[in-house]
């Protein structure tokens, strides 16, 4: 584990045992043994802790899409993409999942929530978008983002209680996307 890491894992127990508004950050710095000025080169801000790994995760998504093979049909390639991309993020210590916990029972982190999950639905709208040949704001392109996003949200909300292994987890959101696509794909095959 990095330093950073070792710094999100502290921040992360305190904010699931105290909640993330009741946690202030000179908490977060007393626990982790750290100086402000060391604190400050791991992470930016309080949020930062929860939208780092996030950003990371969606900017993983856009690249896996990116270069994916093009003759492979588009939502094959969504769906073993998010999976992938998942695969990448989740972690032995289940602090990803853990991050999303916090992330989806914080109101404070609510604030932000909209606008990460629509960044998240924006890079497979546009590779969807991209696919066709149209524009990323296009309704088949947006209601794909949109459909598989929910998807995948409603996936994680359901993992939140689990006790399964990640690798069983990925396998069930495989799974549980597949019927999904597969309906899209039918849709985008006749645009």
């Amino acid at each position: 584990m990095t330093s950073r890491e070792k710094v999100e894992a502290v921040a992360i127990a305190l904010f699931l045992e105290h909640g993330y508004a009741e946690t202030g950050l000179a908490t977060v710095i007393d626990a982790c043994g750290l100086s402000k000025t060391t604190f400050f080169r791991y992470i930016a801000s309080k949020s930062e802790i929860i939208w780092y790994a996030f950003d990371e995760h969606t900017h993983r998504l856009r690249r896996l899409l990116a270069e994916a093979d093009v003759r492979e049909p588009v939502m094959t390639v969504i769906r073993t993409c998010v999976v992938e991309a998942l695969r990448a993020s989740a972690d032995e210590h289940g602090i990803w999942m853990k991050r999303f916990i916090i992330l989806d029972n914080s109101a404070e982190l609510r604030a932000e929530e909209s606008s990460q999950w629509m960044s998240w639905a924006d890079a497979v709208s546009g590779y969807v978008a991209g696919r066709l040949g149209v524009s990323e704001r296009g309704l088949v392109p947006a209601s794909v983002g949109g459909a598989v996003q929910a998807a995948f949200l409603a996936a994680l909300r359901g993992w939140q209680t689990s006790s399964e292994p990640a690798s069983e987890l990925l396998r069930g959101l495989d799974a549980d996307l597949t019927p999904l696509c597969d309906v899209l794909q039918g849709w985008l095959d006749r645009q």
